[in-house]
């Protein structure tokens, strides 16, 4: 960055003194002489053959190679590829009609650089008019024209144009000398002649005089530097700046990175600003009145697939809600963002002409110190989203890689996508040429043209890198695939649940009217069902037939299902039961051989069934001395099988899976809502006197006092142990100090072969993920009210969570 700018202070400088330096004490001999007045574009070139071999290698102008612009510098009809100039030469594109370009070479004349007795398959004819003489040369399907003049080599795919630079002397504007002289010792300069920018809504406007501009053809793409030139007049777009200082530029704060293109204009005066910009649109009507302005210093547009929106970034957010708060008009809300109606529909669109390309806005909100105006409801949820999720353009790989290359204060600047309104088109496009791409690509996802008014000139960078698929692994980018907003409020959390046809998971969740729905993994609902109650505890997928098709079991209070995948029972379930279940359904596995034992427990008494629902005999455990407190839990340590029961007497039954006591315990505990865990080869108990209790298979006891708060927690699975004291997560011992909060217990997942640690916060609604190292997952935490669950599917880790309004919301990463 330090470069760029020490190479703009240079410009600064030369542009200084070209203005006093008298432009028609040339020689004939410069090369400037030998570009038609009529150019759009001309190029710089140190080295031709290097200049061609970096185009041709080029990966983001690959994608132009069939434009016509690029497709004359390396056609094989052109002269072109049998020229080999020592030093400096000039290449200037003319178009001569709609569906013709015309080129015209000119360097220093030495021996080598059209050397025709090497080329066969060539013939030369000497063409002389009026004085005159110039050849015309054909080599195989190359054809072309040449001559001499004073010292200089030029060649031309147009007789007549070479005619003329021959017999009339090049006369250009003052502003195209400078552009030509003020960039030096480049290899690629370019200079545009009547420089252009196309809207989104496809309209043309006239940016400046002219712009020069120093290319870097880099192995990953492109970059740019340099400056454009306005006149006195205001018919040229970058004079509506003048007067403004460049401000920093945020809007990628709020812009999704599922955006097909945004702008951001930058005001120090929005008065002046608004006065130059109806001037230059030569409005009849006054300019509007500084209401919706006057602490606004940042003004973008983003547009979406399903519309636009126009964004305000305030320096007073008071004094903006108190600017807008008689056109609003309270309606709904989504993800805990207030939306309002916004009755000024057309005032954007009328006003700020042709920066803001949206006709009509009609949903307002506001994200902190941004101020959001939406075409639709469907743009005002993807940018609520987007932002609540941290999938802004500024978190994104190809952001960060780009932002090295601009600064970050400009007038005027252009995000865009190479297969929608790109930056790319609008850096080399002229009033009367465009350069477009054939295809768009991925790997070049975002584009950057930024514009810094300084007096009578602008700054210019431009910046479109490929970005590889490892900055693309280790950004983490989190995608939201579906929300689903049910008819009433969720009971419990959302679950994965395995769609043995396709592969993918399904998910499985209930409402407050005790529905119960199964969702594809795209949000359609397959099927819904009432049960009448609520679901204790969580679901458990299984395969009860053994055939690799999955169930969901669980219990309400007074039945255990098995249903399909179809909605329907599983015979011979349901089971129903006159006495109250207590607890929620555990499922043991002990031998992953799928003959599972489901384990019911009413008040004191313990039952196990088999998958055919018949009671395990076998098990001989019945009935606790006091009410079971807990869910029971199984145990696998080396080739030995626990099954866990804790009472409220305080007792801690240890069996083994015939329900006979494996591990005596003559301690008692105060059981808290914590789960018995394992850690190494001991049981733990987290008590509610804060106490840590560490029980052998001996049946030894080991205490341990905490100084936690009453919200501690403590999960393991395998070798990850996490424990959470009020905002206080430690994963393997590492300290992650999170934002004060109300967190819900932190659950420990596998997924694609890695661990993952996730906790929510409640009243912020922000869903944490973490690795076992304790690092967070980037794009974390989003949008989220309960619990997360995680699972893996087709190579992608998937996060499902629910709100406290009815939604379901799926991320991917």
């Amino acid at each position: 960055m330090m470069k760029i700018f020490k190479q703009l202070g240079i410009v600064v400088i030369t542009l200084a003194m070209l203005v006093g330096c008298d432009t028609n004490k040339r020689t004939p001999k410069d090369l400037s002489d030998f570009v038609p007045n009529h150019a759009s574009l001309t190029f710089k070139i140190n080295n031709l053959s290097t200049f061609q071999e970096d185009i041709a290698n080029n990966p983001l102008l690959a994608h132009y190679k069939k434009e016509a612009v690029l497709s004359l510098l390396h056609s094989e009809n052109t002269l072109l590829p049998y020229l080999n100039p020592a030093g400096q030469s000039v290449l200037s594109i003319v178009r001569r009609n709609d569906s013709v370009l015309d080129y015209t070479f000119a360097t220093k004349a030495d021996s080598t650089v059209f050397f025709l007795d090497s080329i066969p398959d060539k013939s030369v004819e000497t063409l002389t008019y009026d004085g005159i003489t110039l050849q015309r040369v054909a080599i195989n399907s190359s054809s072309g024209y040449t001559a001499l003049r004073d010292s200089v080599f030029i060649a031309s795919s147009s007789q007549t144009m070479l005619q003329q630079l021959l017999t009339t002397k090049s006369v250009h504007s003052e502003n195209f000398e400078k552009a030509f002289s003020v960039l030096k010792n480049n290899e690629l300069t370019a200079i545009v002649d009547r420089p252009a920018f196309t809207f989104a809504n496809k309209e043309t406007h006239l940016l400046a005089t002219n712009t020069a501009l120093d290319f870097y053809l880099k192995p990953n793409g492109v970059t740019a530097s340099g400056v454009a030139l306005v006149g006195d007049t205001i018919s040229q777009l970058l004079t509506v700046f003048k007067g403004q200082v460049p401000q920093q530029n945020d809007l990628a704060a709020v812009v999704p990175v599922a955006a097909k293109s945004a702008i951001s204009i930058t005001v120090s005066d929005a008065s002046l600003f608004l006065e130059n910009l109806a001037r230059y649109r030569a409005d009849s009507l006054p300019p509007l009145a500084l209401d919706l302005f006057g602490s606004v210093n940042e003004i973008g547009e983003v547009l979406l697939e399903d519309g636009g929106a126009v964004i305000l970034k305030s320096i007073d957010p008071n004094l903006t809600q108190e600017a807008i708060a008689t056109s609003l008009t309270a309606t709904t809300s989504f993800r805990d963002t207030q939306l309002f109606a916004f009755d000024r529909r057309t005032v954007f669109k009328q006003k700020l002409s042709p920066f803001i390309t949206t006709e009509e806005v009609n949903i307002a909100f506001q994200l902190d110190r941004f101020f959001v105006f939406a075409e639709n409801q469907a743009v005002a949820e993807t940018v609520i989203s987007a932002y609540k999720n941290n999938a802004m353009l500024q978190t994104s790989a190809a952001f960060k890689t780009a932002f090295n290359d601009i600064g970050s204060a400009s007038s005027f600047l252009s995000y865009g996508v190479l297969d929608e309104n790109s930056a790319v088109h609008n850096l080399l496009q002229s009033s009367n040429l465009d350069v477009l791409p054939e295809v768009g690509t991925n790997a070049f996802p975002l584009a950057l043209l930024q514009y810094s008014f300084d007096r009578d000139f602008a700054h210019i960078h431009f910046t479109c890198l490929e970005i590889g698929n490892e900055a693309v692994r280790t950004t983490g980018v989190v995608t939201e695939l579906f929300s689903k907003t049910l008819e009433t409020e969720l009971l419990g959390t959302p679950q994965f649940f395995s769609n043995h046809r396709t592969g993918t998971k399904n998910l499985v969740v209930q409402d407050i009217s005790n529905q119960l729905h199964l969702l594809t993994n795209s949000g359609k609902t397959l099927w819904t069902r009432n049960l009448n109650a609520p679901i204790l505890g969580t679901i458990h997928e299984v395969d009860l037939l053994r055939n690799g098709r999955k169930q969901l079991a669980f219990a309400t209070d007074k039945k255990l299902y098995v249903v399909d995948r179809n909605g329907k029972d599983v015979g011979p379930f349901p089971l129903t039961f006159n006495d109250r279940i207590t607890q929620p359904l555990a499922v043991f596995d002990y031998d992953n051989n799928r003959k599972y034992r489901f384990a019911i427990i009413q008040g004191r008494e313990i039952v196990l069934y088999d998958n055919k629902g018949k009671m395990v005999s076998g098990f001989t455990f019945r009935k606790a001395t006091s009410p079971i407190v807990l869910p029971a839990q199984h145990i696998r340590m080396g080739n030995k099988d626990y099954v866990l029961v804790a009472e409220e007497n305080g007792t801690l039954n240890i069996l083994s899976r015939t329900g006979v006591v494996r591990v005596p315990v003559s301690a008692t505990f105060n059981f808290s809502e914590n789960p018995i865990e394992r850690e190494g080869s001991n049981f733990v108990v987290i008590t509610r006197d804060k106490e840590k209790k560490s029980i052998g298979t001996d049946g030894k006891v080991q205490t341990q006092k905490l100084d936690v708060s009453n919200t501690y927690h403590f999960a393991t699975l395998g070798t990850t142990k996490v424990t959470m004291d009020d905002n206080l997560l430690r994963i393997n011992g590492k300290l992650v100090e999170l934002p004060f909060g109300v967190y819900t217990t932190p659950r420990i997942y596998q997924a694609n072969r890695k661990t993952y640690i996730t906790v929510t916060e409640t009243q912020e609604k922000k869903v944490y993920l973490f690795t076992k190292n304790g690092t967070l997952i980037q794009n974390f935490p989003v949008y989220g009210n309960s619990p997360a669950a995680i699972t893996n599917e087709k190579g992608k880790t998937l996060v499902v969570v629910g709100t406290d309004n009815k939604e379901v919301i799926t991320y991917s990463f």
